[in-house]
């Protein structure tokens, strides 16, 4: 038995297209819940679009109608219904139920590996599951390999650290977030990339600009969101081994157990290893540092009538030792540490009577030790951090007009140090904020404000920060969206961990002043347009994003070839992007993404405006993927090329000094074949396939404790072509019995 009412809040008319919206709930032991990512497609028009995680949705209806709307959700009885001319401007309330009877049923979700939302009003690049494994992804560092957006790099020649990049900015700029939760900050920036195992990753949210004041103030360049896998809808078991040619080996295990009705639990574990010596160069470094590490997570969910939380502890165990293979016991070693514990939670409280109205508190505590030496210079730090978000959300009259209000606070006590230099801080920074979203037929519109007020320092200046940021959206026609973005975001540097990769060098440091906050205004407009060719389906998008510091933190290299020097620099540093991507499926089993990104990132070096250094000002990616009809193969092949970028100047052994110089054109091919069973896959692949390498990526690799000894000009792959394997094994989840 099924029912849909019709008609629970009104829409303002339009001549040509309107948004429909509405509600999937799904009836559980008697019960009435809201289905997430249930799918709703209209056959005739061949749209889809899939339910949030409060069952709300939002579709373009065209001008051809009638239609058939059809409603499916994993173990439950698909619905359909007949759409007409009559029904635009509507909303929908769809209700299914439970399947009665089945034997064994396999639970199989799938939607498109990676897509923009059509719905949100801000640009959100959605990476889903097929997408992480079309690479290897063992850590969330590679999870962005086959990607445009997001530029993952090696920060040196010794750690083996990775950073990321986005809008050509450094990662420091981007907010990371684990389910709208912070997520490695502070200490955990330089090495925490590596510490996420890519089997425990559901989806990754991009957005790029400043985001949502809900989530914070420090999303300068914009943030992404790590979606975990969910106890209710993880496999039972799921088991992945891997292992590469350079000796590389990992496995990581998890579950997902429903103990009844309210709750259920998801246990992860991971560990790896890399103990095989290389040095392909022949310069006397390790090409990859030895590496252990070991990580777990517990997360319980609980969900009742009125109130609802999701809980858990999340720790790991990092080290690493690059540096020289052989020599005396004075010979270069870098080393670094990383130990991390951390409780994390959200908690809702729901109004059945009061359907759109609702109060959440997100609260997280961590504690992050971590210790290192480059050559005879060490460093290390340790961090306690305490966070809490609460969250009221509710509509004026209709849904047409939503708010969201509430308080944060973040605590954080921070000890970091280079040598004998501390770095010091202790700060509590608690905020208000406040956020409008209308929601026309073919307009939406977010306009939120922030404040927030920063104890740490005793400049009354610099205590007080508003943010203000205006989001808009617009629905061209039934293909065509068009957004805006403006806001402001800022962030405390954290001097020693953000440039912890700057140690494998032996410039000194010049640090004059590091306690106040950086400050960015971030615009940007972009278009999607989703259409067909030759009747196939085919996505393209473009975006053009603008960010002027008004306060930045900047690192130097080039006022000295002796020193790096770090500063503030006011109005001046900027950055300009563009990008452009065109997605098509010209048979059913393949799908081609070509992508190409400019970025312009200044500032003042030397008292001249110049290109940052370690950036490309071009970026040009190629990704072609195959699944067999019968779904038992996948092959899938992504190629990306790198400009040349300007180096840092540097001083050589015998006195040459090398300024204004450029890396190489660099190419990098990834591939991966995958063949699938009833419940196992087997994977092989490779990275690097062209082989490309740095040929000398250490200055003064032969005397290390020399002047002008330098790995940090990493600018093209280390190691050569590296080829893994890998399986996976998993039990998935079955549907119970009424």
């Amino acid at each position: 038995m099924k029912y849909i009412v019709f008609g629970f809040f009104l829409f303002f008319l339009s001549t040509s297209q309107a948004q429909l919206q509405g509600i999937v709930f799904g009836i559980k032991n008697g019960g009435k819940i809201p289905l997430k990512q249930a799918k709703i497609i209209l056959k005739k028009a061949q749209t889809q679009v899939y339910s949030e995680e409060n069952g709300r949705f939002e579709m373009i209806l065209p001008k051809d109608l009638p239609d058939v709307l059809v409603i499916s959700a994993p173990g439950y009885e698909s619905d359909s219904v007949t759409v007409t001319k009559d029904d635009r401007f509507s909303g929908l309330e769809i209700i299914l139920f439970e399947v009665d009877e089945l034997e064994e049923v396999v639970v199989e979700f799938k939607r498109d590996s990676k897509n923009f939302s059509r719905l949100k009003p801000l640009q959100v690049e959605h990476l889903g599951e097929g997408e992480l494994k079309k690479a290897a992804c063992c850590n969330l560092s590679e999870s962005f390999e086959t990607n445009a957006t997001v530029d993952v790099n090696f920060t040196d020649a010794v750690s083996g650290a990775k950073k990321i990049q986005l809008l050509g900015l450094d990662g420091v700029y981007t907010q990371l977030q684990m389910e709208n939760i912070p997520f490695l900050t502070g200490l955990e920036s330089s090495f925490g990339l590596n510490s996420v195992p890519g089997t425990w990753v559901e989806s990754i949210q991009i957005t790029k600009g400043t985001g949502s004041v809900v989530n914070g103030y420090e999303s300068m360049a914009g943030l992404i969101n790590v979606e975990f896998r969910k106890p209710t809808t993880m496999q039972r078991v799921f088991v992945n081994g891997y292992a590469s040619s350079l000796g590389r080996a990992e496995l990581n295990v998890h579950g997902g157990q429903v103990i009844n009705d309210k709750w259920s639990t998801g246990t992860f574990a991971h560990v790896s290893t890399l103990q095989s010596e290389w040095d392909m160069n022949k310069d006397g470094f390790r090409d990859a540092p030895l590496s252990k590490s070991g990580a777990f997570m517990n997360r319980w969910d609980y969900m009742g009538k009125k109130f609802e939380t999701k809980f858990g502890v999340n720790a790991y165990y990092d080290q690493r030792l690059g540096g020289q293979l052989y020599g005396s016991a004075s010979r270069y070693k870098a080393e670094t540490t990383n130990q991390h514990a951390e409780f994390f939670a959200k908690t809702g409280f729901l109004f059945p009577k009061k359907p759109y109205q609702s109060f959440g508190i997100v609260y997280q505590f961590k504690y992050h030790q971590s210790d290192g030496l480059y050559g005879l210079r060490n460093f290390g730090g340790r961090e306690l951090r305490g966070y809490i978000n609460a969250i009221y959300d509710g509509i004026i009259g209709t849904t047409t007009h939503k708010y969201k209000v509430g308080i944060s606070a973040v605590g954080q006590d921070l000890q970091q140090h280079i040598d004998s230099v501390k770095f010091n801080r202790n700060v509590i920074t608690p905020g208000v904020f406040a956020e409008y979203t209308y929601t026309g037929t073919r307009l939406v519109v977010v306009a939120g404000m922030r404040a927030d007020v920063q104890t740490a320092f005793s400049n009354q200046k610099e205590k007080f920060q508003f943010s203000p940021r205006v989001h808009a959206k617009y629905t061209l026609d039934e293909f065509t969206d068009i957004r805006i973005t403006t806001g402001k975001a800022w962030r405390l540097p954290t001097v020693v961990m953000d440039n912890s990769s700057l140690l494998a060098t032996s410039k000194a440091w010049v640090v004059t002043s590091s306690n106040e906050q950086e400050e960015v205004w971030n615009s940007g407009i972009s278009v999607i347009r989703t259409m067909k060719w030759w009747n196939r389906a085919a996505s393209i998008s473009a975006d053009f994003y603008h960010a002027r510091f008004t306060k930045q933190f900047i690192i130097d290299r080039e006022q000295s070839t002796d020193s790096i020097f770090f500063g503030f620099q006011r109005n001046v540093s900027r950055s300009s992007t563009f990008q452009t991507e065109l997605s098509f499926m010209p048979w059913k089993t393949i799908t081609f993404r070509v992508a190409y990104k400019y970025l312009e990132v200044k500032a003042d070096y030397a008292g001249s405006l110049r290109q940052q250094v370690m950036i490309p000002q071009h970026r040009g990616l190629f990704n072609v993927a195959f699944a067999s009809r019968n779904k038992k193969w996948e092959v899938d092949g992504t190629i990306s090329v790198y400009s040349p970028m300007r180096l840092p100047d540097v001083t050589l052994p015998d006195g040459t000094r090398l300024m204004n110089e450029k890396s190489s054109v660099v190419p990098v091919g990834l591939a991966q074949i995958t063949r699938h069973f009833k419940q196992w896959d087997i994977y092989v692949g490779g990275e690097n396939l062209f082989n490309f390498k740095q040929k000398n990526p250490i200055i003064s690799a032969n005397n290390p404790y020399d002047p002008t000894f330098d790995a940090t000009r990493v600018w093209a792959p280390v190691m050569g072509t590296v080829v893994y394997a890998g399986f996976r094994y998993e039990i998935k989840r079955k549907v119970e019995k009424k």
